[in-house]
């Protein structure tokens, strides 16, 4: 009867362990994507792309990309999604050429030199009067110093910047550019679900009292 206890008891707790390993290093696999969302408007767009977006269009998305500890600047591959509303238009990510550049003390224009956090992505969406999404990229700068380093590290907060912009540029089936673009009125980091982090505190939780029960089982002497 004790033997059969014992058996029930690591029938339970075992399947939790196993499927709290399971999670967790699922979890460490793409702990480094992070997302941000933003909201923002229009300044300036070139004919062909009216009216469907206009200078009055609201702004708003979300990008993702892959913060791993890296160095060197340039982190090509590492963007991972994005989603892009303007107006009743929506533009998302495409599978692609893709890259986040964090570049230090460069000719931002206009006389200045300063730090640049820069991401860059093919994207997709509805044509517009014959003219097809294919690229987004957005620049967040910041004349004289901003970045330590240009190691990976997460986008600067709007506040320390002095300008940013967004841009989406849409491509014809003779070659010819279009595009609409404009600056960020918010950026902000999209935290990861409370019933995410719940849910996995729990099952540690259970898992550290089932560990702790098997620890004192006491096996019959045979």
């Amino acid at each position: 009867m004790q033997l059969m206890k014992q058996l029930s008891i690591k029938g339970l707790f075992l399947p939790a362990i196993a499927l709290c390993s399971l999670l967790l290093s699922g979890n460490a696999a793409h702990a480094a994507l992070v997302t941000y969302s933003f909201t923002g408007g229009v300044s300036n767009l070139n004919g062909p792309l009216l009216p469907t977006v206009n200078l009055l269009s609201p702004v708003s998305g979300t990008f993702q990309f892959d913060n791993s500890p890296a160095v060197g600047g340039n982190y090509a591959g590492v963007v991972t999604n994005l989603t892009l509303n303007i107006g009743g238009y929506t533009s998302s990510f495409e599978p692609g050429a893709n890259a986040v550049t964090i570049l230090k003390n460069i000719d931002l224009g206009d006389g200045f030199n300063g730090d640049r956090w820069r991401l860059v992505t093919a994207a997709t969406g509805l044509p517009i009067n014959g003219y097809s999404p294919f690229r987004f990229d957005l620049t967040l700068d910041r004349e004289g110093s901003l970045f330590a380093n240009t190691d990976m590290q997460n986008p600067p907060s709007l506040s320390s910047l002095t300008g940013s912009r967004w841009r989406l540029i849409f491509e014809n089936a003779g070659g010819n550019l279009v595009r609409v673009q404009g600056a960020f009125s918010s950026l902000t980091a999209v935290p990861l679900p409370a019933a995410v982090i719940l849910f996995g505190a729990g099952l540690i939780s259970l898992v550290g009292l089932g560990a702790g029960g098997l620890r004192n089982l006491r096996w019959p002497q045979v």
